[in-house]
């Protein structure tokens, strides 16, 4: 089966900045958007990517109800096990336990939306059979710390960036400025971050100067990633994460280290504003291919 041929579908609320975010980061896949939806879920969506054959739909839900679970379960009847869809779950922490455990038989995998779109696009090319551009050697020439006060992870975090061809070292606390006048600057920075002390987002800020850093959160919300984000964190993961994921992330940071400073911001969503929705320019224009 050519799964590269696959038509992708996203369905989420547009209006929602958050989300749109995670819709721009899957543009290269060019997603048939189901915008607009509220609270309902879009049947219509899942009927067209199964009339595709192939079909691949990123569902985000911010909240999962047990009418919602028994609607997936009505439509999964529908269309029968050939014409189901492989569904990618994106969730906000709102969505209980109970209800994603219920679609486990239903969807392909579960993603938590606050790091979706740093995610998403490597679980496509899997899904796809895409090969992922590895960083052109680009590993060889930039460093890595990885940072962590847990001893067993710090480990295993440098053994699989060790693995990925990157020259590594770590240490148990984030120095201020260290060894800031060696070669091979940029360097990397894999941080395990500490959000519960004080100060950390100078101690990335400060960081966040001699290289892109990617924070690893122990409970990644909109909030903490939108924290760390706005400290300087060039790429956030939650923790426990898939190494692949974290290899990726770092691949991606190490092609961006070689580009001027401006180009490495992570842009953040904005909130919205209260009691107006806003809808950005690149929701607008998926928005406006699904109507």
């Amino acid at each position: 089966m050519d799964t590269t041929s696959s038509t992708i579908g996203f369905a989420g609320d547009l209006d929602d900045p958050w989300v749109a975010e995670i819709a721009r980061a899957l543009s290269e896949f060019d997603p048939i958007p189901w915008g607009g939806m509220g609270a309902d879920l879009p049947g219509e969506a899942f009927r067209a990517q199964s009339q595709a054959g192939v079909g691949i739909l990123v569902l985000h839900r911010s909240r999962l109800t047990e009418a919602d679970v028994a609607r997936l379960e009505e439509l999964r009847r529908e269309a029968g096990p050939a014409g189901w869809p492989r569904i990618i779950l994106c969730v906000s922490p709102y969505v209980r336990y109970a209800e994603i455990e219920r679609l486990s038989g239903l969807v392909e995998m579960v993603v938590p939306e606050a790091t979706a779109a740093e995610t998403l696009p490597r679980q496509l090319e899997r899904m796809l059979g895409q090969a992922s551009p590895r960083a052109k050697r680009v590993a060889d020439a930039i460093p890595v710390e990885v940072v962590s006060s847990d001893y067993e992870l710090r480990q295993v975090l440098r053994e699989a960036c060790a693995r990925a061809g990157y020259r590594t070292a770590d240490a148990a606390t984030l120095a201020p400025d260290p060894d800031a006048d060696l070669p091979g600057y940029p360097r990397l920075t894999v941080w395990d971050v500490p959000v519960l002390e004080p100060r950390w987002e100078e101690r990335l800020e400060r960081r966040g100067r001699l290289g892109p850093v990617l924070a690893l959160l122990g409970f990644a919300d909109r909030s903490a990633v939108s924290q760390a984000r706005n400290a300087g964190a060039a790429a956030c993961l939650d923790l426990p994460c898939a190494m692949d994921d974290l290899i990726d992330a770092l691949d991606r940071l190490a092609r961006l280290a070689t580009r001027p400073r401006a180009q490495l911001a992570h842009p953040t969503p904005p909130a919205p504003a209260r009691g107006a929705r806003t809808r950005p320019r690149t929701a607008r224009r998926l928005q406006a291919g699904a109507e």
